[in-house]
């Protein structure tokens, strides 16, 4: 009894011991995720705050089944307080907590991990700048009232306000934006007087509806190369934590992101930039966290766009971000709050990152009517490949084509040591997409080839390429082929794994009824051959497939194939050999 009693009071002291050591985070969703583990790892619990969304109906049904998938994705045991329009209530169960730190892991949890910081008077930033931490007009008045280079802009409220600010700013490059926004929701990039009313009237016909929309502001557009740069604060003490350059592209109405590629090295220029975000903090009077902050630099020079008070979004994971630059942005932000001599040693390290990161944004050209998703294969083939993150496949049978972030088709993650690697194959799915959709998004329905391709008897085939020692057949044909085996679909997985030789055929109609499934399995059929071991693909398959012998060959490039020059004489076939 008494080994009982001592157990269960040693349990309770630690419950109480751990009571005092919790971490309030303010929104989960995308990166701020990593703030659970980053928190659990240095020994403290992790408190999850579930923020309101004052959108439309739609918008918050969406943002509710966002908020389901993240929490599920927690570990059991971490508690869950739901956020409400009472305020106070919220304060006082989070006091219970008796919390060290309160962060904001999204957009959508910064205005109350800042009030809740500041009325526990745990550190932060101070609750009377939260206008400029989340408002686009009042951050850029901050900066003009600081002396530093600031955007030209103004909330207007009619259109006889946007046509006289127009004449005003004089000249055709403006932005359409709301006020208060997360990503680039409400976002419009116009072009002369028509573009700008045009986006005006909707954007104040939205806000007219519906009161979430708030205010519109109207900007001067400034035309340049396009950064992040995140850093982290901690007591007005600022430090870069990761640099990334986008690369965007024209098309569809829209200036439309292309991909995001990390900044390894600083070039010239780069310097300047840096030390103008440190500006554009101190003059917003941010003291402690992560911003994430957007910038364009022109002829100029470094200009902000917006500033995020949060760790960068795009649903980046910790081990993806740490691959690229050694360490994640959470971690660090924990640093500042609950370890400001290592923030202070980590400061004047040199920004040293390891490896080339991309985060490639998936372009739909069109208006997809999905039918499958090739590209959740595709993209696991390739060298530089992390992960990926397709939200709504599965959940949408119809796809927009892209005119902003909430359009994209999907992102993938690329990580290698060496950049060109890393480049080469974010320049290969770019030309997919806008070339070869139908590999990526597919929607298309089979045809018959529009001339008749016979096939012809696996030994023939065999003998065109001279195949001795050991060969794989893939078929759709209930057939045998001396020195060779040949398997169905149901078998090709458990075939021995390197063949000298492998030949691809296939033919019938019901094969290549679903894209997707079928190029998982040439994926796999393509994975039985051993280095320098040769494919031959006749054109009685090829033909089937998207975009014929162009299409096979896309397959046989992304899985790292060499294709081999034809053979005079032997018909039509694609012959490539394993690198």
């Amino acid at each position: 009894m008494a080994k009982t009693n001592k157990f269960a009071f040693g349990c309770y002291c630690f419950y109480l011991c751990s009571m005092d050591k919790h971490i309030i985070i303010v929104e989960i969703l995308s990166t701020g995720i990593n703030y659970v583990d980053d928190a659990l790892a240095r020994g403290y619990q992790p408190v999850v705050v579930e923020a309101t969304y004052p959108g439309t109906a739609e918008e918050q049904e969406q943002f509710k089944e966002s908020q389901r998938i993240a929490r599920e994705s927690l570990s059991e045991g971490i508690p869950i307080i739901r956020a409400g329009q009472d305020y106070d209530a919220l304060l006082e169960e989070v006091r219970a907590y008796a919390p060290v730190a309160v962060v904001a892991g999204s957009e959508f949890g910064v205005e109350i991990a800042t009030h809740l910081a500041s009325d526990l008077g745990l550190p932060g930033n101070p609750w009377s700048i939260i206008g400029k931490m989340t408002r686009k007009d009042e951050m850029q008045q901050a900066l003009a009232d600081h002396g530093v280079r600031s955007i030209r802009g103004r909330v207007i409220h009619s259109e006889a306000e946007a046509e006289a600010f127009y004449k005003e700013l004089d000249t055709t490059h403006t932005v359409i934006k709301r006020a208060r926004s997360a990503a680039t929701l409400g976002v419009h990039l116009c072009e002369g007087y028509e573009e700008t009313m045009d986006a005006v009237r909707k954007e104040l016909a939205l806000s007219a509806e519906d009161e979430s929309v708030g205010d519109i502001l109207m900007q001067e557009r400034i035309i340049g190369k396009e950064y992040i740069v995140n850093t982290v604060s901690c007591a007005g003490r600022h430090r870069l934590v990761s640099m990334w350059a986008y690369d965007k592209i024209q098309m569809n109405g829209s200036n439309i992101y292309n991909y995001a590629e990390s900044v390894n090295r600083l070039g010239i220029g780069h310097s300047a930039l840096v030390r103008y975000a440190y500006d554009v903090l101190d003059a917003i009077g941010l003291q402690y966290g992560p911003v994430h902050g957007e910038y364009m630099v022109d002829e100029k020079g470094p200009v902000l766009i917006e500033v995020n008070c949060r760790p960068m979004g795009a649903g980046l994971e910790r081990h993806f971000v740490e691959k690229v630059f050694g360490e994640h942005e959470t971690d660090c932000a924990l640093d500042a709050y609950l370890n400001p001599s290592k923030f202070d040693l980590d400061r004047i390290l040199p920004y040293r990152p390891l490896r080339k990161g991309v985060i490639k944004i998936f372009i739909l050209p069109d208006d997809v009517n999905l039918d499958s998703a090739p590209v959740l294969q595709m993209v696991q083939q390739l060298p530089s490949f992390y992960g990926a993150m397709f939200d709504r496949i599965g959940r949408d049978s119809f796809l927009p084509r892209t005119r902003d972030l909430e359009t994209a088709g999907g992102t993938a993650y690329l990580v290698h040591d060496d950049e060109a690697v890393v480049m080469e194959d974010c320049a290969f799915l770019h030309r997919l997409e806008m070339q070869y959709p139908q590999l990526l998004f597919n929607q298309f329905k089979p045809l018959m080839p529009k001339k008749e391709v016979s096939r012809h008897p696996i030994e023939v085939l065999m003998k065109v390429v001279w195949c001795f020692g050991s060969t794989l057949v893939f078929s759709d044909r209930a057939v045998s082929a001396e020195g060779a085996v040949v398997v169905s679909s149901h078998e090709l997985k458990d075939a021995y794994d390197s063949y000298e030789n492998a030949i691809l055929d296939l033919s019938l109609p019901e094969t290549f009824a679903d894209v997707e499934s079928l190029i998982e399995q040439i994926f796999v059929f393509l994975g039985k051959v051993r280095t320098r071991g040769r494919v031959l693909v006749p054109e009685s398959t090829y033909c089937h497939m998207p975009y014929g012998a162009t299409g096979m060959e896309i397959l046989l490039h992304a899985k790292g194939f060499r294709i081999e020059a034809p053979i005079a004489g032997k018909g039509n076939m694609i012959l490539a050999s394993a690198s």
